[in-house]
């Protein structure tokens, strides 16, 4: 996943990136005692490549580094709109692109902490910052000054001797101005401002509650209910119990650990325990309930995209993606959800037998992972607990960069002097095989109560090549952590996270043009998953798994074992597909709405279109309503877009059929052409056209149904 740093969504007609230069220029910090002096985020950092100053950086250096930034930003930006010479578009859209640099730079590095390490006082900050980040925004695309000079050198495209990448910056600029309302009339204007700082408080309010919530439903499980976890496991969750000053072991309901659970665990009460703590974050009857905030951004989004001239927020959204339409998207969606609920009706039959010898009649959702481990040890002769023995974190670290150094020749070294943002957090030197800097890797792999829920990569600078800088790229995960000494033991599915999140961080990485705005990530939700997925492939190579995979006594994991593991690959995929693409589906519905009535109940429209598509309730959703972080979480995120993992699994499955046709996953050839035409160019160029120029062709869905099992 790729959450956009906040400053992609905020400030100005694009995003721009850290410098390790001052931003300082003249304009006072709060009158309050903390001056500009001394301020880390405002002077030039002195670390490698200008990796910021966590060392230095506190709590209280933001607010007063926001206020310089914006003030600068916003000189810089005005400097443009009344530039009294003809536009032109060095004079203009160029010179936005370097407008937002001191914003962003600030920004960039306060939003990476917001969302992994986001104290009561971080957060206090957030609510604070994130309304006038909002307005800053507004008043850029509403400034009727700027939109004629854009505007026009719009409207002289076709004359203008532009690159092909300059081309590319027009379109998405102009776009962005009109979709930030500057086409409106004055009235119209004002409606959209006020409905963009609304939205943007509503998404602080719904992440904040959703920290809070999955806090106040952390488990305190006894001896009993653990049983059936193995040892390490007991282990961490008794350690993790004993630093909150409590007996018993500790559950957090994340994902990371309540699945393991859900899998291992043999008390069928304390499952459905930890599934009902997991699964109803912010749907408790507390003050953490976020349906009423769900409810309101709904009808927000609804009036944004109709005073836009769209029917609804799907058909909004959906104007930037290679889907085009919400028809189109569902469509595909529905092509795999087909033979998905079939499988999984399948697998269910096969778990009944399973669990009838327990004397159960009836699969619940907090049994189906128990039971698909049960059968899947029956069927392949392995189990869950003794594959995570061979997958350390430290190992599979390693086969990570070794994939990378075999693909793409880079070498990732790490830098104990370079600070991380928090405790743990680990940085790491990305080299050419000559030596040359790529940029900069920050690992933050393990869980924190100050985290949020889920896995994602974001940027504290976008590579640049318009200013010659290199980018600084963050993976986030929630990786249990284990008891002291002890390494964490992964699941095959948190393998494919950390697999997933540094296929994100190598778009980021490798990206080569000339405008920040347009590196790296920032491209269509249904293409930037495209990279993520396809790198998930190499975990299960025989490569990979006969050489990294070892058990504590440094043994390899036996050919027989990589051979079942790659055999049961699409396992349970029925399960899993129809998961996630009800959720999918659920989101395009509720955005595709064109009325939200009074009274409108999130909870019991996602109860009602599930029964619609005939969801099994023992399968439900991967992510609920109530706690749809792609969806509520700060800015449009993945709103009528969750769609797009489906739709870049279609690209992902026939790329890698690209190596397979070539002799094998390990072929440079190709992956140096999926460097040049996919990772490289980011967003500089239409993604269809980069897809093509890399295979080809545009793909069909065979091969995702293919990689699933479903055809």
């Amino acid at each position: 996943m790729t959450p956009r740093a906040a400053a992609s969504l905020l400030a100005v007609a694009i995003a721009t990136p850290q410098v390790a230069a001052p931003v300082h220029a003249g304009p006072a910090a709060p009158a309050d005692g903390r001056t500009e002096a001394g301020n880390p985020l405002l002077e030039r950092s002195t670390l490698p490549y200008g990796a910021p100053r966590y060392d230095l950086i506190q709590p209280r250096h933001y607010l007063p580094a926001f206020a310089v930034a914006m003030a600068e930003t916003r000189t810089a930006i005005d400097a443009v709109a009344a530039n009294p010479a003809p536009p032109t578009f060095r004079n203009t859209i160029e010179a936005l692109e370097a407008a937002g640099l001191p914003l962003a730079r600030v920004a960039n590095v306060f939003f990476t902490v917001v969302s992994a390490d986001g104290t009561p006082e971080i957060q206090a900050i957030e609510a604070e910052i994130q309304p006038r980040l909002t307005r800053f925004r507004s008043d850029t695309y509403l400034n009727p000054r700027l939109w004629a000079r854009v505007k026009a050198v719009w409207e002289e495209r076709d004359r203008l001797d532009l690159s092909p990448e300059q081309q590319r910056l027009l379109e998405v600029t102009h776009q962005n101005f009109i979709r930030g309302g500057a086409a409106l009339d004055a009235k119209g204007q004002a409606r959209i401002a006020a409905i963009d700082e609304r939205l943007s408080a509503l998404g602080v309010e719904f992440s904040q509650k959703l920290v809070a919530d999955q806090k106040a439903n952390e488990l305190f499980l006894t001896e009993v209910e653990v049983a059936g976890l193995p040892a390490e496991a007991r282990a961490a969750a008794r350690a993790a119990a004993a630093a909150r000053g409590r007996d018993g072991y500790l559950v957090v309901p994340t994902r990371s650990e309540a699945e393991p659970f859900l899998t291992l665990a043999s008390n069928r009460a304390a499952r459905e325990k930890v599934w009902r703590a997991f699964m109803f974050r912010g749907d408790n009857p507390n003050a953490n309930n976020t349906s009423a905030i769900v409810t309101a951004m709904l009808r927000l989004r609804l009036e944004r995209a109709k005073l836009l001239g769209s029917a609804t927020y799907a058909d909004f959204a959906l104007q930037q993606s290679m889907a085009k339409t919400p028809e189109a998207a569902t469509q595909l969606m529905m092509q795999v959800m087909t033979p998905a609920l079939q499988k999984a009706k399948a697998e269910e039959a096969d778990l009944l037998k399973v669990a009838a010898r327990d004397g159960l009649n009836r699969i619940e959702p907090w049994d189906w992972r128990y039971y698909a481990e049960k059968v899947r040890q029956e069927r392949y002769a392995f189990d869950e607990n003794l594959l995570k023995t061979y997958l350390a974190l430290p190992n599979m670290e390693a086969a990570l960069w070794e994939t990378t150094r075999r693909l793409f020749g880079l070498n990732v070294t790490e830098r104990p002097d370079i600070p991380g943002y928090a405790e743990g957090v680990r940085v790491f030197d990305v080299t050419e095989a000559d030596g040359r800097h790529v940029g900069l890797f920050y690992a933050d792999w393990f869980t924190r109560p100050t985290k949020r829920p889920g896995a994602w990569m974001n940027e504290i600078r976008e590579q640049n090549g318009m200013l010659g800088l290199p980018p600084i790229v963050v993976n986030n995960c929630n990786y249990t952590l284990p008891a002291a000494g002890q390494p964490a033991l992964l699941s095959m599915d948190d393998a494919d996270t950390l697999f997933h999140e540094f296929g994100h961080a190598l778009h980021g990485l490798l990206s080569n043009t000339r405008y920040a705005s347009l590196s790296g990530t920032n491209v269509y939700r249904d293409f930037v998953e495209f990279p993520s997925q396809v790198y998930e492939h190499w975990v299960t190579t025989p490569e990979i798994l006969g050489t990294y995979a070892r058990n504590a006594a440094g043994e390899p994991m036996p050919p027989e074992l990589v051979a079942k593991v790659r055999e049961a690959s699409t396992f349970n995929q029925g399960f899993l597909t129809v998961q996630q693409l009800a959720s999918a589906l659920v989101d395009m519905e509720l955005h595709a709405l064109a009325d939200i009535p009074e009274g409108f109940d999130p909870v019991a429209f996602e109860a009602q279109v599930l029964k619609r598509l005939g969801v099994p309730e023992s399968v439900g959703m991967r992510h609920r309503l109530s706690h749809f972080s792609h969806l509520f979480s700060g800015g449009d995120g993945y709103a009528a877009g969750y769609y797009a993992y489906t739709w870049a699994e279609v690209l992902e499955a026939d790329a890698y059929e690209a190596w397979l046709e070539a002799g094998g996953p390990w072929d440079t050839k190709v992956a140096a052409r999926y460097r040049r035409e996919i990772l490289s160019v980011g967003n500089s160029r239409d993604p269809e056209a980069s897809y093509v120029a890399f295979r080809g062709r545009m793909p069909n869905a065979d091969a995702l149904l293919k990689n699933r099992g479903l055809n």
